[in-house]
């Protein structure tokens, strides 16, 4: 009996030291005073993921007589000091009126983790600027990053119980059970103070979590138990469920052997299910011990292998799947630096600088006339290698876009979009993108025009994010004056694009509500039958054709095959779906970035359920 209620106590503490570990910053700034003004700042998740954003709880209590506004600066970085890093900031204003209180939620953006150093880390500094006369305040969130394991999300009461054991079953799968240098001692839960052994997952509270699918976009998987699942606000809910069909892995726990998917309000046809894989995402049902306990090893395994199933962590793709092969790039072609112009001018300049200068022009009895001709031959040889420059590279740049496009329930549509570009001279390179959404510059092969590289470790890029109305305002070295780069960019915008089915018969008949013509498009019916049309036009019924499977398989390789490593994986996944439509468009509107650039070609691979009456 005293171990039991030593146990329960233990259980109390830790999921108290949990709470308290979330709470970044707490200012009652006149605590003994009559005026309640009052700061909290708190992590709905309490480790940092590697790339995407992350959630941070901002109340504010105004006892005031005026209205007052705090500003809040985030940097984040992957290397301390952040200059020999890679840095993204970004910048929050929250007014609260006089006598009131505020609570708001902040989507911070984050760089990728792009540098490999042993130990490497995440990290990000907050700044709060209180409004005069309060003082201001400022932390630090650090998480420690191994490419190799994924950043994961597990519920309270699956961590409370396993944590421990999941981190030493982390530990023994990376680095032969080694994931810290000798020295460094552990790190405190929640990354608030230094770095140390790497965690299974950043624990959450249900209850609180975000009802922002962004606020999950870095995290590659989720663990927690049924009653956590039911606990989840239904804002909550939805947002995670458009993360899982953004390729995440979701894992439920449950101690009722009668519980699918459809109990849970998950998948409704799913009458008997206890998986499923809706759009590029997996959904897991497991059955949980009575005393809560996991299984540490196979739990790791689990983990391991659903995420390898779409591709591999962000982390691990962002840095690997776009630098060698990555089918756009070789595409896109690449570009041979033509130097012998400016090694020629640069020559006659030294001539005509020098001897020439000093012989001819300034020669001995006008040696003043240096003053005046060595300035003319220089902003003459200046002048040169710009009009020289902009002959070769030009302005602006061009490049080319290849998406991948899920249609979603609930008239929603789910986009991932790869692209290549090629600079010239850049007049602007600040941008608003057309949709919010998970925006990250992705390591490319090496060349000299290359500013994202693995030898570079990402370059030291300078971002900056402001998160407007309609879309991203970004900054910085999103984009650099005659270089190379590559992006990902992944979002959720709403649309009523689908296919519908109008009849069967002995072919069936298809009607597109997509605003541009499909090229191709290709049908596969709940018997598995494949049928085909060409030029599919908006509102325009279409009679399918039969094909054989042959015929089929040999142009979705072809096309899944222009896609990187993890949108590859993902049309794979869906490649045997029944009731499902693939087709392909060049006329389909991308995710708009940098103005100034030329889009060569814009590829879209759409698929989807056909909506049956």
């Amino acid at each position: 009996m005293r171990e039991r209620l030593f146990i329960l106590l233990a259980l109390v503490v830790l999921s108290s030291a949990l709470g308290e570990a979330r709470s970044i910053i707490s200012k009652p700034y006149d605590p003994k005073g009559k005026i309640k003004t009052e700061l909290r700042i708190s992590s709905l998740l309490d480790e940092l993921p590697t790339s995407g954003y992350y959630s941070i709880r901002v109340y504010i209590n105004n006892d005031a007589k005026i209205n007052r506004t705090w500003r809040f600066n985030f940097v984040s970085t992957d290397s301390d000091p952040p200059s020999e890093g890679n840095e993204l900031r970004s910048s929050f204003s929250v007014p609260c009126d006089a006598k009131s209180s505020t609570q708001i939620d902040l989507m911070v953006p984050l760089v990728t983790i792009y540098r490999d150093s042993y130990g490497a880390s995440a990290i990000l500094e907050i700044e709060v600027q209180a409004p005069a006369p309060l003082p201001n305040s400022h932390e630090r969130i650090e998480t420690e990053v191994e490419e190799s394991w994924p950043s994961v999300m597990i519920g309270e009461e699956l961590y409370t119980r396993n944590g421990n054991a999941l981190e030493h079953a982390v530990s023994s799968s990376i680095s032969g059970g080694s994931t810290s240098p000798p020295g460094i001692s552990g790190r405190h839960r929640g990354g608030y103070a230094g770095a140390g052994s790497l965690e299974f997952g950043a624990a959450f509270d249900p209850k609180s979590m975000s009802n922002d699918w962004r606020a999950y976009s870095g995290y590659d998987a989720c663990l927690l138990t049924e009653n956590e699942w039911e606990d989840l606000p239904v804002g909550a809910k939805t947002a995670l469920l458009k993360w899982n069909r953004m390729g995440g892995a979701l894992f439920i726990y449950t101690r009722d052997s009668s519980t699918t998917l459809a109990t849970l309000s998950i998948d409704k046809e799913g009458t008997e299910q206890r998986s499923a894989d809706l759009g590029w995402g997996t959904i897991r049902l497991k059955l949980l011990l009575r005393d809560g306990l996991l299984p540490p090893d196979e739990t790791v395994k689990m983990v391991l292998d659903s995420v390898n199933l779409t591709g591999g962590n962000r982390l691990h793709n962002l840095r690997n799947n776009f630098r060698s092969s990555w089918p756009l790039q070789t595409a896109f072609g690449s570009k041979t630096a033509h130097i012998f112009f400016f090694i020629f001018i640069l020559i006659i300049f030294g001539i005509l600088v020098g001897p020439v200068n000093l012989f001819v022009f300034a020669r001995a009895g006008r040696r003043h006339k240096l003053f005046i001709t060595t300035p003319i031959i220089s902003l003459g040889a200046s002048a040169l290698l710009v009009v020289l420059i902009l002959f070769q590279d030009g302005l602006g740049g061009r490049g080319q876009r290849i998406i991948l496009h899920e249609v979603g329930p609930d008239n929603s549509a789910y986009l991932s979009q790869e692209q290549i570009a090629r600079t010239g001279v850049l007049l602007n390179t600040s941008f608003t993108t057309s949709d919010h959404g998970y925006l990250s510059p992705v390591m490319i092969s090496n060349s000299r025009w290359a500013r994202v590289t693995l030898d570079n470790e990402g370059g030291r890029g300078r971002y900056n994010v402001a998160l407007e109305e309609d879309g991203l305002k970004v900054t910085g070295d999103w984009f650099q004056s005659r270089s190379e780069h590559g992006h990902i960019f992944e979002t959720i915008r709403p649309s009523r694009g689908r296919i519908n089915l109008v009849s069967t018969g002995s072919a069936p008949v298809v009607n597109s509500t997509f605003e541009f013509p499909l090229e191709t498009l290709f049908y596969r019916d709940a018997k598995g039958d494949l049928w085909r049309a060409d030029d599919v036009q908006q509102g325009r019924n279409t009679t399918l054709n039969s094909v054989t499977s042959a015929l089929f398989d040999g142009w979705f390789k072809s096309e899944a095959a222009r896609f990187a490593a993890k949108n590859k994986e993902r049309l794979n996944l869906m490649e045997t779906r029944s009731t499902r439509f693939f087709a392909t468009s060049s006329k389909a509107p991308g995710i708009d970035t940098l103005d100034s650039l030329n889009w060569s070609e814009t590829r879209t691979f759409l698929t989807g359920q056909v909506r049956i009456p």
